[in-house]
């Protein structure tokens, strides 16, 4: 069984809150994942899962909390201000012509690097790959100079071999020994955070950002590397906003751009492929109509279709953590004593746009802070707990209903 961990930042805080409950009802079911696939910060949550493997699913989930608590501001990010000199030197660099020196993100993110490999038990990670307690642990990142997805995956000795997805697909598969620099480079997103530098294995040696950055079907991973049941949970709500003509008119600025941009990149991928996976289990069930889309797909080289029966959680409404970031933010980061001991919320806040409509949402990635942890988790929760309502068996194979998603998507 395959569990697939979208995009998102700070708000990865969701999926902790969806997995608390998720775990202990898919060990009950005895479906633990056991082939675990995270692009962006849920390749983070990814490596933190596989190294707690060996634990019941309570103590897991437990855990994932005991993590997330460690992910705060000073533990993920560099100040601003300490970057003040590298952007100086940059462009110093540039204006006398100097090449050498270069600027690869806005925020620096060696406190990250420090905090994985403390928080993660990396000896403990590898033990339950070889003892096949978890049969792949995969992480998807984007090389920066050829835009290819390359997914890093680290295979117990009995798992398949990593498939070759046909060269149309822009994707490939590297068997590697996992390491903080695979889930740095998974999370790097462009212009916010560093590209980071792997190093190995040294065939896949090279720049990379953020897994989310090119990858059109994120759920392709998962599926590609034999999940017979997937459950996949993403921070972007599977119903997209309505239609609001009068909201369309209001005047917009650098944040409304760049949280579109964002959404464009982090949500949307997931919830189309969710919807995409609906429909190919429909056609796989069709006998006449799966005969002859696996004879096409056959001289492809592709597999034959197959029903996938899969879980799905994601927030309700697409403003919801958006929401909550612009409530606590508002809460903890806007007195002057707070702005001075951290300014760099406020200085973002007001360089994009402090009074855009969308402000929120482009903060929920950035919000590291316990309040934001603490709410988003208890959304997850929330949203983990409908889904087993609604799915006793907790499985779904049709598509979303069309109550499911919003009307124009």
């Amino acid at each position: 069984m395959a569990l697939a961990l979208d995009a998102g930042g700070a708000r990865s805080a969701y999926q902790v809150g969806a997995l608390q409950v998720l775990l202990p009802e898919l060990a009950a079911a005895d479906q633990r994942p056991t082939l675990l696939v995270g692009t962006s910060a849920g390749a983070l949550l990814t490596g933190a899962l596989t190294a707690t493997a060996h634990l019941d699913a309570e103590e897991q989930a437990a855990r994932l909390l005991d993590v997330l608590g460690q992910a705060t501001k000073d533990a993920v990010m560099q100040p601003l201000w300490r970057q003040v000199p590298v952007v100086a030197l940059r462009y110093a660099s540039e204006t006398l012509g100097v090449s050498r020196f270069r600027l690869r993100g806005l925020f620096g993110t060696g406190p990250l690097g420090r905090t994985l490999g403390e928080a993660i038990d990396w000896d403990q990670l590898h033990r339950n790959v070889a003892e096949a307690r978890v049969d792949v642990s995969a992480v998807v990142s984007t090389s920066v100079r050829s835009g290819r997805v390359t997914v890093f995956a680290e295979r117990s000795p009995d798992a398949a071999p990593l498939p070759r997805p046909a060269a149309g697909h822009h994707r490939r598969y590297v068997d590697t020994r996992l390491d903080v620099e695979h889930l740095m480079a998974s999370a790097a997103i462009p212009a916010l955070f560093p590209s980071v530098r792997v190093s190995e294995p040294p065939e896949a040696a090279g720049w990379y950002v953020d897994g989310a950055t090119r990858r059109r079907v994120p759920l392709a991973p998962a599926v590609e590397l034999g999940g017979a049941r997937l459950v996949a949970i993403g921070t972007g709500s599977l119903h997209p906003p309505l239609d609001d003509p009068e909201r369309d008119r209001v005047e917009v600025d650098l944040a409304d751009g760049a949280a579109t941009l964002l959404g464009a990149v982090m949500d949307d991928p997931l919830r189309h492929d969710l919807r995409r996976l609906g429909e190919v289990n429909q056609w796989a069930g069709d006998s006449v109509l799966a005969r002859h889309l696996d004879q096409h797909r056959s001289g492809s080289g592709r597999e034959p279709l197959r029903v996938i029966p899969y879980v799905a959680v994601s927030p309700s409404r697409s403003e919801v953590l958006a929401d909550i970031a612009m409530e606590v933010f508002r809460s903890n980061h806007r007195s002057l004593r707070r702005t001075l001991g951290d300014p760099d919320l406020h200085l973002v806040h007001r360089l994009l746009g402090s009074d855009s409509p969308l402000q929120g949402e482009l903060l929920s990635y950035l919000l590291f802070d316990p309040d934001f942890f603490e709410a988003a988790a208890a959304v997850g929760r929330q949203d983990a707990e409908a889904w087993v309502a609604s799915h006793p068996d907790l499985w779904r194979t049709e598509p979303l209903a069309n109550d499911d998603e919003a009307e124009g998507d």
